[in-house]
């Protein structure tokens, strides 16, 4: 049963762009307001060019706050810039914002440096760990661990403020007690889900794209390519350089026949102002030129949802190459559309892709990657892509989504209930 009451409900978001984390939060305001709940974004930067479609449509308000404040320092401190300038948005939205009616609940996630603010404020506020924070920096010197001290402690002690915890995974739920032992308080599993849009788009679709007009560059007009595809940001902790080799050692597995007909795509979002996007790119063209598969591996950037819907159609496989991925969602797509997935034994897909049944979880090597990639090629996963729809609905769906989001509002009715 839905609760009778209806919230206003905040989310509070440092940058709006094109991510994992921004689908999420998108997917659960979508969510909100089908059931009449009303939703507005606060977010510290938000490019309506950069976007997903349910924010360039209008669907949401958005409220943008200390956006002028710097990203780092002189190419540093990208941690403290970025606890800096969220605790500026709260602090002007709480002490400034314009409001005639304030928000009966907030939804923070990435960064909790808001939730103290907000529970002295007298606000409720749910947190969603996509992953902690404090696992996400690279190891480093003395000075480093100087610096991420002070950080660190504030991160474990703005998450204890949350009312409800809420993580994408059973994943991010252990390795969430490992790193916060001392939160005590229950966490809840919601599970990420394809978002309502791209269903829509999906659903719509009665004509799809071939590849060669998505890629004009795939020249080969053969009825049986084999179409490999990657979607995933072009940031280093993505680990896009698996796919690349892969294709290097599938090239030397199967014979000439065979290698004529294989291509790899990978599509992925890519920020301007993003330092990490553009080196990564550069990066991994440069490692195709040298691998000398400029002919066989073709990198797009930011492919709308349309295109993105037509790349998964085409596509023989998909692959999922981060390691200690949280969720992923991709996957889910994938296999609405039917498609096999290969990604690494590792995080989240654990949870998503039934080995040898919708796909493979190879081990965490190119090696290994290339000899799944090469049962693709022999037809060895016909079955595969009916078998990951049935998982998808049984485990995943927008349903059980919905229903989890339900169960949320009910605690936090609750919650209301005991405080008044």
């Amino acid at each position: 049963m839905t609760p009778k009451k209806k919230f206003r409900i905040a989310f509070i978001h440092p940058d709006l762009g094109i991510g994992g984390a921004e689908r999420l939060v998108l997917d659960v305001a979508a969510a909100f307001t089908k059931q009449n709940h009303e939703v507005i974004f606060i977010t510290n930067h938000y490019d309506q060019s950069h976007s997903f479609e349910d924010l360039k449509n209008g669907e949401f308000p958005v409220e943008v706050y200390g956006d002028w404040l710097p990203r780092t320092i002189c190419g540093r401190f990208q941690a403290l810039c970025a606890y800096l300038r969220m605790i500026y948005l709260i602090v002007f939205y709480l002490v400034f914002g314009k409001n005639s009616q304030w928000p009966d609940l907030y939804f923070v996630d990435l960064i909790p440096v808001a939730m103290p603010f907000l529970k002295f404020a007298n606000k409720h506020v749910i947190y969603y760990c996509h992953h902690p924070d404090l696992l996400a920096s690279p190891p480093g010197g003395c000075l480093k661990r100087i610096y991420r001290k002070p950080i660190d402690w504030l991160e474990f002690k703005a998450t204890s403020f949350a009312d409800i915890i809420l993580v994408n995974s059973a994943y991010t739920a252990s390795i969430f007690r490992e790193t916060f032992p001392q939160i005590k308080k229950p966490i809840q599993i919601l599970y990420p889900t394809i978002a309502y849009s791209y269903l829509q788009t999906v659903q719509r679709r009665k004509h799809f794209k071939p590849i060669q007009e998505i890629v004009p560059e795939i020249a080969c007009n053969r009825k049986d390519l084999i179409i490999f595809l990657s979607v995933n940001r072009f940031h280093p902790a993505k680990r896009l350089e698996f796919a690349v080799t892969a294709m290097e050692i599938l090239k030397s597995m199967t014979s000439a026949s065979e290698w004529d007909k294989i291509y790899c795509i990978m599509a992925g979002g890519y920020d301007p102002i993003n330092k990490m996007n553009a080196d990564t790119f550069t990066k991994l063209s440069n490692m195709i030129g040298k691998k000398n598969l400029r002919n066989k591996i073709f990198l797009l950037k930011s492919p709308s949802e349309s295109i993105k819907v037509d790349l998964l159609h085409s596509c023989t496989a998909l692959l999922y190459t981060p390691l200690k991925e949280h969720f992923g969602i991709v996957p889910l797509e994938a296999m609405l559309l039917g498609k096999p997935v290969i990604a690494m034994n590792s995080g989240g897909p654990r949870e998503t892709v039934n080995h040898g049944i919708t796909g493979y979880l190879c081990e965490c090597s190119s090696e290994s990657m290339a000899e799944f990639m090469y049962r693709i090629v022999k037809g060895d996963s016909k079955n595969m892509g009916v078998k990951g729809r049935e998982r998808l609905e049984e485990k995943f769906s927008y349903r059980s989504f919905v229903r989890s989001l339900e169960q949320v509002l009910r605690d936090i009715t609750n919650l209301s209930k005991k405080t008044n």
